[in-house]
């Protein structure tokens, strides 16, 4: 028989124990899945991503957060849990919550959020998007603090899985080089040296990078725990080296790990919530917010991006509302003698002038309009408002 006309057996992948249990745990992007030769690139689907690594192994990762499932062609990782909407919501990945959430039932998870019913008393907060298509009544909402925390970490990550890859090879030439020459350096010593000079920068970007999700996580235990464990093995290999049993295997598990979860292309826009209708609600967004129907009544409001409420009937009455971007809503009103206080963001205009910064259909008496110090106070009904910033303070540009 021809040799050539036999079957050709891919070599065997070492997958995860629990995935080869077939009882895989919820993963944060980054999670290592398994480990094979080149022909591991070929069993990756939907969510999952291949790593060539150093010496030509290749190691499967989770590219998102969610659910790896191992199936005929390889191992995918869905991005989607269901919760009935009596139990308590929790998991990686998009959540979908079905049904109405009371008092003490309400649902969090790192990824997006998608709520079915209405929130009545609970807390419901997503590290992605968050989206309620009912109406929430005294609820504690956000939506998007995990997704913009990945979008902050490509400013100090950027490459950096390249540059320990590469800090890890230069470490090991420099190791074999003097052990040719009958001498013996400690891999920390190499490291120091190398860290000093040619890799001057990346001890301080893996600092920064682990502030910031040591300080995220203060409000979310939970949220990016595998890439604040990998940084602090990483910093601590190049801070401490002389303390850490394998530093360089440390860096190149990083590295492994850094690889799959940072994509090398940011996301493009900020993600926040889009809620339909809200009273007495305290949210909290780090991108944009969008209330789609019936607005905000009572509510406070921290939008780290733009607020928009344009909808027939829609808009914010009552409560306080923090922009960091811009206003559009289709009318903004008091609610029972008490002010409605907005702070606008000077920086929502790069410190420049604007003067459309809050648009709105119709203003009614007792709007606040705070920034830079500043107060502009609407003591009666207006129409066809749009309010800028000169110098840092809010200005009524154009009123009917």
């Amino acid at each position: 028989m021809n040799a050539d006309a036999l079957p050709v057996t891919a070599p065997p992948i070492t997958w995860i124990p629990a995935l080869a249990a077939g009882d895989p745990a919820d993963v944060e992007a980054g999670t290592l899945l398994g480990v094979g030769s080149h022909w591991a690139a070929d069993r990756v689907g939907d969510g999952a991503v291949a790593v060539l690594r150093p010496g030509g192994r290749v190691e499967v990762r989770a590219a998102r957060d969610g659910v790896p499932v191992l199936c005929p062609d390889g191992v995918v990782v869905g991005r989607r849990h269901e919760r009935i909407g009596g139990a308590h919501g929790a998991g990686r990945g998009a959540l979908r919550v079905g049904g109405p959430r009371g008092a003490g039932r309400g649902a969090r998870g790192p990824g997006p959020v998608r709520g079915g019913g209405g929130v009545d008393r609970a807390e419901v907060r997503a590290g992605g998007e968050l989206q309620l298509e009912g109406r929430a009544t005294g609820a504690d909402l956000s939506g998007g603090a995990l997704a913009a925390l990945r979008m902050r970490m490509h400013v100090p990550l950027r490459g950096m899985a390249d540059d320990l890859d590469e800090l890890v090879l230069v470490t090991g030439n420099l190791l074999a080089a003097a052990s040719a020459r009958g001498r013996a350096i400690p891999p920390a010593r190499a490291l120091r040296v190398l860290c000093e000079g040619r890799h001057a920068g990346v001890e301080e970007r893996l600092a920064l990078a682990r502030a910031e999700v040591a300080a995220a996580r203060r409000t979310w235990p939970e949220g990016c725990a595998g890439l604040a464990a990998v940084l602090a093995s990483a910093h601590a290999a190049l801070a401490d080296p002389c303390a850490t049993a394998d530093p360089l295997g440390d860096l190149t598990a990083a590295a492994g790990f850094l690889a799959a979860a940072m994509p090398s292309r940011r996301a493009v826009a900020p993600v926040g919530a889009r809620i339909r209708s809200a009273v007495r609600c305290t949210i909290a967004t780090a991108g944009p917010l969008r209330l789609l129907g019936a607005g905000a009544t009572d509510c406070d409001l921290e939008v780290g991006g733009d607020l928009h409420a344009v909808g027939p009937g829609g808009g914010v009455w009552g409560g306080t509302v923090r922009a960091a971007g811009r206003v559009r809503v289709h009318e903004l009103g008091a609610r029972a003698g008490a002010p409605l206080r907005i702070a606008l963001d000077p920086a929502a205009t790069g410190g420049g002038t604007a003067d459309d910064v809050l648009v709105a259909g119709v203003v009614g008496a007792g709007v606040e309009v705070t920034a830079g110090g500043a107060t502009l106070r609407f003591d009666r009904r207006r129409t066809d408002v749009r309010v800028g910033l000169a110098g840092g303070r809010p200005v009524l540009a154009a009123a009917a």
